[in-house]
């Protein structure tokens, strides 16, 4: 193995250094066909063609060059002879060169003894004995480089050290898609269960009805929906508007639908709105305690006197009046409640769907190309 083709593989003097030099070198590697480049060298040209045209058939998606220098290669295969061939410590000290400056190397040879096996050097001999047989010296003159099971044992080596970085790649984007749809989903489902757990009337949570119970559900809401986004190992996006446009029951016009009236009012079954619902309903209250009350009066006027059937029917009165005005009061805050608890679905809603789509998980294959434009993957 000559100086040239030890500077070609990668020697100390042929190799570039700084981020510069790497990412120049990385540039200039991807730049033609993207596919992984294995530089094949040895002293004997011809062996090295033949092990490149085999490896070429075997391994599709890398890209073997004989002699290929160090600013294109990612790996170097060495290619040496059998027993009894001379140059051994020179290419020994190649190989060695090679692992030192590319972090590894691979020895094809046909010596029992390798000239070189040590940390970051994979040994595959072509020629040995097959099964059965007492292994000895490489018979070059049987199959040489070209032994097949050899060739296939070198084929599997050199897929297993250097990836297909394209497919690599490839891999890496399809998994950050499926990761990103995997948040997404979950997201969905757990804001779900966080909507129907705070809306929930037996949650013992605060009332709805109430503005400050709802400024409360909606201060709740956020919170957890924000520790759901932080467990999927996502930041948390920044919502349209700020977060406190969603965190109550104030009327912003989020997700407010036709039936949603004030307390003044009711909602009429065919769509239509009632002004003044609750306002009747008490001046009805009103007129039929009156006149429950008139009634008792008159009836208990003729049986004990006048002043006993006045009491009696003011008694009477006020009774009726304040149950029939605590049973609307109730009706009425339920009715709120009801109409709160849409609202803040509604209102949720808008915002689990605007975090879900701002949502930014970590690419693996971003990382992956940054890594390959500065030469950090070799």
């Amino acid at each position: 193995m000559s100086a040239v083709q030890a500077r070609e593989a990668g020697t100390p003097g042929g190799v570039q250094t700084g981020a510069g030099g790497r990412a120049g070198a990385a540039d200039r590697r991807r730049g033609g066909t993207g596919r992984t480049v294995i530089s094949v060298i040895g002293p004997d040209r011809a062996q090295a063609e033949t092990v490149a045209e085999e490896l070429r058939r075997r391994v599709p998606h890398r890209q073997f060059v004989v002699g290929a220098g160090p600013d294109i290669a990612d790996g170097v295969v060495a290619v040496t002879g059998g027993d009894g061939v001379t140059g051994a410590e020179r290419d020994a000290a190649v190989v060695r060169a090679v692992r030192d400056a590319t972090g590894g190397c691979v020895l094809y040879t046909g010596s029992s003894r390798p000239c070189c096996d040590g940390p970051g050097v994979t040994v595959v001999r072509w020629g040995r004995s097959r099964p059965g047989q007492v292994d000895g010296p490489a018979r070059p003159g049987r199959d040489g480089v070209s032994d097949p099971v050899a060739l296939d044992e070198l084929a599997e080596t050199v897929s297993s050290l250097w990836v297909d970085v394209p497919r690599w790649l490839r891999d890496a984007r399809r998994a950050d898609v499926d990761r990103e749809e995997r948040v997404k989903v979950a997201v969905r489902l757990s804001a779900e269960r966080i909507i129907s757990d705070l809306l929930d009337p037996s949650s013992g949570g605060p009332d709805p009805a109430d503005p400050v119970g709802a400024d409360a559900l909606g201060e709740l809401f956020l919170a957890r929906l924000r520790c759901t986004v932080l467990e999927q190992g996502v930041e948390w996006p920044r919502v349209r508007g700020g977060e406190s446009v969603y965190s109550g029951a104030g009327g912003d016009g989020v997700g407010e639908g036709p039936g949603d009236v004030g307390d003044g009012g009711s909602r009429d079954p065919y769509g239509g709105e009632e002004p003044g619902g609750d306002h009747n309903r008490m001046l009805l209250v009103l007129v039929a305690s009156a006149g429950a009350g008139v009634a008792c009066a008159l009836a208990a006027g003729r049986l004990a006197g006048p002043v006993a059937g006045v009491v009696a029917g003011v008694v009477v009165a006020l009774v009726l009046a304040v149950l029939r005005w605590r049973t609307v009061t109730a009706e009425r805050r339920a009715r709120r409640r009801a109409r709160t608890r849409t609202r803040l679905r509604r209102r949720w809603g808008v915002v689990v769907a605007e975090v879900v789509s701002r949502l930014r998980t970590p690419r693996a294959a971003e990382a992956l190309v940054l890594e390959l434009s500065g030469g950090g993957l070799r």
